[in-house]
């Protein structure tokens, strides 16, 4: 199973540390927590030590490039607009249009992250929000003349193309054969690592059974026959193993789901001063998800929850709950890379994994309500999403009682 860990600015030092048996010769490969190192364009410009660090340990160097932005407007100082395919102009689909832009872009963009390192190949792309826009049949289009651009210019390293869509608009079935499927198609004649399936919605924390349904449903579909990792996916990425994807790429306790229209928005200019930083989340293994410092200690700091929430493995937390709040970045990547080892383990078979997540989910909802029990006694306002976890058992048990009928 692959963790690809997306490294922001503050990171770099982390993925030193959990890559430092490797590059010293220490571990083999297949021991490091993650299998993948995944920069920012902008971030791997300012923290060259990432590629260093993935370099020494013989781990993958991925440089996304961001380019949805060009999609909008973008503030003039930031780091992005700065590089040498960026804009700080917005772009229309007949901007993006032109062969010979594409090409430009596709030049830049690839020559770009061969210079900062990268080892597995992100072709340009854009995220598509309608079925009827027209930044499908470019986003298609650049893909296809990626895969010419590298045929041409005999470059011969892997490629992760990603689809980056609106997850109402193109998740169900009925859209494949217009959306998904014509980009599947095109990602197969090319030297694919693995499709990065990016699916964006508004609620990721508080998903509705239709969300998760169709989250799974077309991920099931994608991974036919390929190997698929749910991109910007760390609330859902390890329950995605269960029908097919390879694995997930996410952030270390934070980034841990991706919308795209709020990424384009917190980069557009703005006179009001830029809130942020100072992040800090502690990662629950029986949520799966990261949940903000403040909530994270004051339900481990009730006596009957921290029994069954604290991180059991001393290599990762020595210190238990403090080891878990104070090095929280660590803990999040090992905890994860636990989880997916445990399903790694399991037959292959659909059935068991699926089993596996639909109980887990079951546990999860009967823990959140418990947890919100404390945080509503201590006067906390935030409530983790009890049904959400309902939702995602009952999808993991549906899509398991269809595999039942089809074999039957």
């Amino acid at each position: 199973m692959d963790l690809l860990i997306r490294a922001g600015r503050g990171d770099h030092l982390l993925v030193k540390d959990l890559c430092a048996p490797a590059a010293s010769g220490l571990w083999p490969l297949r021991e490091l927590p993650l299998t993948g190192v995944v920069a920012d364009a902008q971030v791997a410009v300012e923290r060259p030590g990432l590629r260093e660090t993935a370099d020494a340990a013989g781990v993958p160097f991925l440089v996304d490039p961001l380019t949805p932005l060009l999609a909008d407007q973008q503030s003039p100082s930031n780091g992005w607009a700065r590089l040498p395919y960026a804009t700080a102009d917005k772009l229309t689909p007949a901007d993006l249009g032109h062969h010979e832009l594409q090409d430009e872009l596709i030049d830049q963009v690839i020559g770009f992250q061969r210079e900062q390192g990268a080892t597995v190949l992100i072709p340009p792309y854009v995220y598509v929000d309608r079925r009827n826009s027209a930044w499908l049949e470019v986003n298609r289009s650049l893909l296809i003349r990626t895969a010419r651009y590298l045929e041409r210019e005999d470059i011969d390293l892997p490629v992760a193309p990603v689809f980056a869509a609106s997850l109402h608009q193109f998740g169900p079935q009925s859209t494949w054969a217009a959306g998904l499927d014509p980009f599947l198609a095109t990602a197969d004649e090319m030297n694919t690592r693995y499709v990065a399936l990016s699916m964006s919605w508004s609620k990721q924390r508080a998903a509705s059974y239709d969300a998760i349904a169709t989250l799974m449903t077309a991920t099931q579909h994608a991974a036919a026959g390929r190997r698929v990792l749910s991109w910007r996916q760390g609330l859902y990425g390890a329950a995605l193993t269960g029908v097919g994807a390879a694995g997930y790429e996410t952030g270390p306790g934070h980034g841990e789901a991706g919308h795209y229209p709020q990424l384009l928005a917190r980069k557009r200019p703005s006179d009001k001063p830029r809130t942020g930083g100072g992040e800090a989340n502690v990662y629950f293994t029986a949520f799966g998800r990261s949940l903000d410092r403040s909530h994270g200690q004051k339900l481990l700091e009730n006596r009957l929850l921290r029994a069954t929430l604290v991180c059991p493995e001393s290599s990762c937390c020595p210190d238990g709950a403090s080891s878990m709040i104070n090095s929280w970045r660590e803990h999040a990547v090992r905890a994860r890379q636990r989880e997916l080892a445990e399903i790694d383990r399991m037959p292959a078979s659909p059935s068991w994994r699926l089993n596996k997540i639909s109980r887990d989910a079951e546990q999860a909802a009967l823990s959140t309500r418990a947890a919100n029990d404390v945080l509503a006694e201590a006067g906390n306002g935030w409530r983790l999403p009890t049904d959400t976890y309902r939702h995602l058992s009952d999808v993991a048990a549906d899509i398991r009682a269809n595999l039942g009928r089809r074999v039957a």
